[in-house]
């Protein structure tokens, strides 16, 4: 199979990139970036663009799953606007670039608990993503839903840190297993196991399925 990440430089779309490297189901991974990433491997091919002048996927073969692990934080982006810009407008113009070039499964990184109603802006923002691929209608389109993620970042995130920690106490009184925190990895393989094992359709997968499904995932890699 042949595989296109968008997002592989994130904390998620690192680590499925790392999989995806070793799993000899998959023959060829492009990624879409806007730099070039530190990869070398003849599986591999790199295509660093301009996504703003982006207006067909750059790649001349059959690509079988889009795997979305995109995002950026409000820091970072400097603006509501512009994380609105980069979260959801961009990767949901892959998507449909992607779908226009006859790609049938789309596996896309949500979050746990996203609703257009939140009182949260990144819930709103994320909720309106997962909408609009549901409207792409891909033959089959897998989004999961990971509770706080857990995993070494190029950055330190005090929120997050605080976040994982209280997840972690909640998960152990045995009520709250849904926040329990997730390892990126984790997630990572949920996303390759479903691509695979999924029937065609829309599926949305909580946080508590995807420890699950890594388990499974772990267990026919061995």
């Amino acid at each position: 199979m042949n595989a296109l990440i968008l997002g592989a430089s994130g904390l998620v779309g690192h680590e499925l990139l790392e999989l995806l490297l070793v799993d000899k189901r998959f023959s060829k991974i492009d990624l879409l970036s806007r730099r070039e990433l530190d990869v070398r491997d003849m599986k591999v091919t790199n295509h660093m663009v301009d996504f703003s002048n982006l207006y067909e996927i750059p790649v001349h073969h059959q690509i079988d799953t889009l795997f979305i692990a995109f995002g950026t934080t409000l820091k970072k982006a400097g603006s509501r606007k512009q994380q609105f810009q980069i979260d959801v407008n961009l990767p949901a113009r892959v998507m449909q670039m992607a779908k226009n070039a006859g790609v049938r499964c789309c596996v896309l990184v949500s979050a746990i608990g996203v609703s257009k109603h939140s009182p949260f802006f990144y819930s709103r923002m994320k909720a309106c993503l997962d909408d609009i691929a549901k409207e792409c209608h891909f033959d089959k389109l897998i989004i999961l839903k990971p509770s706080v993620l857990e995993g070494a970042r190029n950055e330190k995130r005090a929120g997050e840190e605080i976040s994982v920690m209280v997840g972690n106490l909640f998960a152990k009184t045995g009520l709250f297993t849904e926040v329990k925190p997730i390892l990126a990895t984790d997630v990572a393989k949920s996303m390759i196991y479903s691509s695979i094992h999924f029937a065609d359709g829309t599926h949305e997968i909580s946080s508590g399925q995807l420890h699950r499904l890594a388990k499974k995932y772990t267990s026919e890699s061995k």
